[in-house]
């Protein structure tokens, strides 16, 4: 279907799962394609390899991983497009917490004087919760008295801390900064997208690829048949009204009829765009809405047995969760752990073997670190770390981040209005990318 007044139909800018499904589509539906992609490799923010961590070997996932096969339909439908497999994640033997710089064993969530607390907290959530409803853009909502700091939203609930603490979890786990850094507006649709429940919130280790995040993203590049080319960053996309010309950072330069964006927002403004972007598209980059996440995966020994132990960032030094993956030989544990890396704080873990250790050692004290592998998202300059939306920004602009602005699409798990940050977000905006610039290319050309 190539146009010979070009060199493409289409140029897509970023290789995660987003950028991976609008070529794919985009590729069966006749058209040709390039994808550029910074990295050696795809995936964007999921990255499965295989490694040695201690002494397990296998495959490691160092972003992006969990499904949950119930609701995410983008993602079941890929999984079993291409046969892969999903396996659960090990099932907690204890729910302890370390909340208000106290840890408490659990069962209970917090300590049981602080019960009622917890109960009126709760309630609270989970009526402004369903005040929203996923896959509807939230400036179209009417929730702009909830695009507030967390930390000004946590302390008008008027609990105590052991309960403002447990509830910090829910504005940290996927946002991976301080409760007074994002908006309400975050962990509360978060709580939307999961059936407006904190249990199911609560749960959100659910099932994973077996074979690895990389397996499907290799196996739907494979399926595009598109022009795939690795290491190569974009410097400028300029567009008129003949089509659309993107030059690498090296200097190469490609033509098109449209151009699919599908980088992270906070990449944008790294990117010479001509015309400029929209004032709120650049604006929300150029703010950089970003998590500082750190996800690691740690073979521990002595520690309790496949703990599902949470945190309150705030008196735990960023700390987030920490949970058992596998059971290995003389009772050692592989694990995964998360918590902030905030770059601007000196009191931060790090990331070398000591910062993870104190990491480790803050949730459990007693146990100990014997190897671990981790990625710095935040200081990746192809991810400037996960969307983390400060007050103010999504319900004022979030149908605008997701629109076109001509011949230019864009797509990332950032602009999702369902699965916001998942890789269920990235295949939905992808796919309504790919939607979009066929519609554009489908068109019948103007009489002059």
């Amino acid at each position: 279907m190539q146009n010979s007044n070009y060199d493409y139909d289409t140029v897509v800018i970023g290789g995660g799962f987003a950028g991976v499904r609008a070529c794919r589509d985009l590729s069966e539906q006749g058209y040709s394609v390039l994808l550029l992609e910074a990295r050696d490799r795809l995936g964007g923010r999921t990255w499965s390899k295989h490694s040695k961590v201690g002494v397990f070997e296998g495959t490691v996932e160092l972003g992006g991983q969990w499904v949950w096969p119930d609701r995410q339909v983008n993602m079941m439908a890929e999984i079993k497009r291409y046969g892969l497999t999903l396996t659960r994640s090990a099932t907690p033997e204890s729910y302890p917490s370390y909340v208000a710089g106290v840890h408490n064993p659990g069962p209970l969530p917090v300590p049981l004087e602080d019960i009622y607390d917890f109960e009126r907290a709760a309630f609270a959530l989970l009526t402004d919760a369903h005040r929203i409803s996923p896959g509807i853009p939230l400036d179209q909502q009417n929730v702009g008295d909830l695009d507030i700091p967390y930390g000004q939203y946590l302390d008008a609930l008027g609990v105590s801390p052991a309960t403002r603490g447990w509830f910090t979890f829910f504005g940290s786990v996927f946002t991976a900064r301080y409760p007074e850094e994002i908006s309400a507006l975050g962990p509360l649709t978060f709580i939307a997208q999961m059936e407006h429940s904190l249990i199911r919130a609560w749960g959100i280790l659910d099932e994973y690829l077996v074979e690895g995040t990389g397996a499907l993203i290799g196996a739907m590049a494979s399926d595009s048949h598109a022009d795939i080319r690795f290491e190569t960053p974009v410097a400028n996309v300029t567009q008129n009204a003949d089509g659309v010309t993107v030059t690498t950072a090296a200097g190469n330069v490609f033509t098109a009829r449209t151009a699919v964006v599908a980088t992270p927002l906070a990449t944008w403004a790294d990117i010479d765009f001509d015309p400029p972007l929209s004032e709120a598209k650049s604006s929300a980059s150029r703010e950089r809405h970003m998590a500082y996440p750190v996800k690691v995966l740690m073979q521990v020994n002595n520690a309790p047995r496949f703990p599902y132990l949470l945190a309150d960032p705030d008196n735990a030094g960023g700390a987030i969760l920490l949970v058992a993956e596998q059971e290995l030989d003389q009772g050692g544990q592989m694990m995964t752990g998360f918590y902030v890396n905030h770059l601007e704080r000196e009191d931060s873990f790090g990331t070398d073997f000591a910062g993870v250790e104190r990491f480790l050692k803050t949730l459990c004290p007693e146990a100990e670190l014997v190897d671990f592998q981790c990625h710095e998202w935040a200081t990746d300059p192809w991810a400037r770390g996960f969307v983390a939306y400060k007050p103010g920004r999504l319900s004022k602009s979030h149908t605008e981040l997701a629109a076109p602005q001509e011949r230019v699409f864009f797509a990332t798990a950032d602009i999702a209005t369902t699965f916001m940050t998942w890789m269920e977000g990235a295949l939905e905006s992808g796919k309504k990318a790919a939607v979009d610039a066929h519609r554009h290319m489908a068109q019948p050309a103007s009489n002059p």
